[in-house]
Parts: C-alpha cells; structure tokens; sequence
C-alpha cells in the first residue's frame, strides 16, 4: 500500500530563507522610503524582479516534492524536482533516526520541520529534511515504526536545571550569546554588546579584591556567558522525556523549539555513560546513545536519554532494554604499582613545574602585573590538579573488557567516561606502543573506536600489551 504526502507550504520560506538579508530586507527597506518620502532606488525594480524569481523556483521546489510511503515493501521514497527530477528510495531498516522539530512559527502554521537520518549521506547534516503538516508528521512516523505499546520515563525540571548547571560552559555561552546580541542589536539599531561591555566595565571597576579590576571584568564575562549557557541548556532540554518501545527510543525535549526524536534499538551502536567535572561533586552521571547517521553541526552521533541520575540508578533503568549494559566480566587494568601510577601522573607533574616556574620568571620580568598573573596561575593549577585527578581516575578504574559484549571505562575530554556496545559494533581496536611500552613494561595504550565514521572512540593506557592481545584474540577468533 502506497501513501504519497506532499510537503507543508512553509517549506517555500524554507527555500527563501537563504535570500531573506540579501535580497529580502533592502526591499522592505526600499518599499518603506518609498512610503515615506515617494522616492526609491533604482535598484529596487532589479531586487524586485530577482526576488520574483527567486521566489518562483523555491515555489516550484516545494510543488515538486513528494514523499511516498510502502507500507507492503517497508520503503520511503524520496521525490524532488521538476526540471532536474532527483528520486531516492530508502528501505524503512536502514534509517538511523527521524526528528520532527517544532518552533513557534511552525506552531502558527502547524507544520514540522522533518529529518530522516542514515548512516550513508553527507555528515553533519542530515540526508533528509523537509517541512510536513503536524498531521501528516505524525502519521508518517507510525508508517515507519508502527504503533507499540509505550513506558515513559519522566523526568523533574529540578534534574534538567542540575543537568543545565552541570554540562553548561562559559565559552558555548559566548558562542550563543554574542551573535544574539549582535543580530538584536542590528535588528533595533542599537550596539547593544558595546552598551553590554561598557557597563560590564562600569561595574567591575567598583568591585574592590586582591586582584586588578581586568580581572573582575573576566570574571563578570565568564559568568555571564556562562548563565546565557545555562539558559539556553534549560530550555533545550525541559519538557524531556523518554519512551520506550519493544524496538524504538523516542526522545521529547524542548520549550521554545520543541523536538522529537526517534529511533530503533538496531540503530543504536554503543551506550554512553558520562561525567562532567561539576556532575562530579555531585556524584551524578549522564547517558547518551550513539546513532550511525545521526547528528548535525559536526557534534557527533549522540544523543542524551538519561539526563541525570547515579551510576547505579541510571544503568538500572535501561538494563532490561539494553542487556549489554549488564557486564559482568572482569576486565583488564593498569598494574596497580607505584610505578604505573608515576606513569599516569608524569604530564601533569610536567605541567605542575612549568607553570609555577613560568609564573616566577613572569612574575619578576613584569612585577606590576604580579595580581594578574597570580589569577591566571590559580586558573591553570586548578586545570592541571583535575587532568591530575582524571590521571588517578584512568590508573585505579580504566578498564577494557572483551567478550560479546565490550565494556571501556577511561576518561576523554575533561569527562569520565564509559562505553558499552554489543562485540558486531565494534569497528577497530588500536594497539600503540611508545619507547617505553616496548622497552622497558611491555604496556600498551588501547582505542577502542564504534563503527560508525563519527561516533564514539575511547582509550584506556599503559595495559599489560600480551593480556590485551590474548583477550582480542580469544574475543573475535583469532587463531
């Protein structure tokens, strides 16, 4: 059985959108002046008649598209174009993930912003996407995985605000906050950052402490940023919630821009347990799948289900629906001696030096800046003591465990981290051996990397090289 759907209107300012400032804009501009003063450019009438042309292509674009779903054949089939006529047909078991996301334009018009992700296309975007009613929307995603019985876990706005705190930064603040301010700024006429930074200044100057008043306005930037972070966090993740279904995930997240995601176990590669360094004073942990195909912006195949919880806690409600997550095998470890230890800690004792003797030598070169220089050491031991603390972390707990199903626990990017995934996912296992693996402990550092081109990799150091070896060679065969 066939259902053919056609594509929301909305999708025509979809098609425009990349238009809007260049050609948009100057002409509401030109249509206003002439109003005012019965005058107009020249160029208008040229604008106007692109514009026009413009718009027409991206009319005949949306006009062209179709989507058509077999339901006998379980197939999606793409079709765009009406002069280049460009067909694409997908088998409903080798989609990766579908999101329908929903703004609050798409709310006045009842449409929904549609992607089909697989683990072919072009990467950091996705392979599919397309504008459909919010009826049809929905009538495709049953179309594509049916209608099951659902579980939904819930979850407080108190976690999401922990798990906004948490995972917030000051530099994404910046990221999210400056051209903000800088399109509201164009937008109303207003150099609203330069008002923004004069009065940072304003008030940092009157703050009287042990250090220099540029230091106070690094400290007001870096909070700022980070509360536009944390706003921006809170408010894509509220509302979250999970459904579980015999064979599917769907993930509901959003305030303003609201998104639904969905996609089935078989697509899922590995299991994420991660934490940030304040999720570490809290003892609390966040778990994301990796999805072949799935992610865009170049941010990888992730994608949160469990916002927050304790390690136990979280482990426990997936681990009926994730088996693998059930590891009970021993894995191998670093040789717990002094030695070893010594080996964890030799980069950050390196780093420790170097930065308590560059601040001396800094210091008495440029001893009226003796105050800031202080702040900045502070900042730098603070980085160097918590890499110290991952060190310990990746000596007494990294752990890589082989069987049908793998387990690594190490650390990566600033984060604790674990993996899970079934022993078919795995796509390479690294061994690499510096001077000192091969010449004097006979110790390697192991990569663990999923299949998939951008998902998960993890590397756990200075493991006994003849343990790994057997335990790859006892786990895949290897005569």
């Amino acid at each position: 059985m066939l259902k053919k759907f056609k594509a929301h209107p909305l999708m025509i300012i979809t098609f425009l959108k990349p238009f809007l400032i260049v050609l948009l804009f100057p002409i509401v501009n030109g249509v206003i002046q002439y109003i005012k003063y019965q005058t107009y450019d020249s160029i208008l009438g040229a604008e106007l008649f692109l514009f026009g042309i413009i718009t027409a292509i991206a009319f005949f674009r949306w006009y062209s598209f179709s989507l058509i779903c077999d339901t006998v054949n379980k197939t999606v089939t793409v079709k765009k174009g009406l002069i280049f006529k460009r067909i694409a047909t997908i088998s409903v078991s080798k989609i990766s993930s579908v999101q329908a996301e929903r703004t609050p334009i798409d709310d006045i018009f009842r449409s929904v912003t549609y992607r089909i992700n697989t683990e072919a296309g072009i990467t950091s975007r996705p392979d599919f996407e397309f504008k459909l009613s919010i009826k049809n929307s929905k009538t495709v995603s049953d179309l594509l995985y049916g209608k099951h019985e659902t579980k939904t876990v819930k979850f407080s706005a108190i976690r999401i605000a922990i798990l906004a705190a948490t995972t917030s930064s000051a530099f994404t603040g910046i990221i999210i906050g400056v051209p903000l301010l800088n399109s509201a700024g164009k937008l109303l006429g207003l150099a609203i950052s330069d008002m923004l930074f004069d009065e940072i200044n304003n008030v940092s100057s009157k703050i009287q402490t042990y250090f220099p008043p540029v230091v106070n306005t690094i400290s007001l930037i870096i909070l700022i940023a980070y509360f536009f972070s944390f706003v921006y966090s809170f408010l894509k993740f509220v509302r979250f919630k999970l459904f579980l279904q015999d064979e599917k995930l769907e993930i509901h997240t959003g305030f303003f821009v609201r998104l639904r995601t969905a996609f089935t176990k078989s697509a899922i590669n590995d299991i994420k347990v991660e934490q940030t360094p304040l999720m570490l004073l809290l003892k609390r942990f966040a778990m994301k799948v990796s999805v072949g195909g799935y992610g865009s912006n170049g941010k990888g195949e992730g994608e949160l289900i469990i916002p927050l919880g304790d390690d136990s806690e979280i482990k426990r409600q997936l681990e009926d629906y994730f088996p693998f997550l059930t590891n009970k095998k021993d894995g191998i470890k670093a040789t717990q001696t002094r030695v070893t230890e010594s080996r964890f800690l030799f980069w950050p004792a390196i780093y420790l030096l170097v930065t308590v003797a560059a601040a001396i030598i800094l210091s008495l070169l440029f001893s009226e800046f003796t105050r800031f220089i202080f702040f900045l050491t502070i900042i730098a031991l603070a980085f160097i003591f918590y890499r110290a603390y991952l060190a310990v972390f990746e000596f007494k707990k990294g752990t890589v465990s082989l069987g049908d199903n793998i387990f690594c626990r190490s650390n990566k990017f600033l984060r604790t981290c674990e993996i899970y995934c079934p022993k078919e996912r795995i796509g390479e296992i690294k061994l690499v051996r510096f001077p000192p693996d091969y010449l004097f402990y006979n110790t390697c550092r192991v990569r663990i990397s999923v299949r998939s081109e951008r998902a998960d990799s993890i590397r756990v150091r200075l493991l006994d090289y003849e343990k790994v070896k057997e335990e790859i060679n006892k786990c895949f065969n290897i005569e």
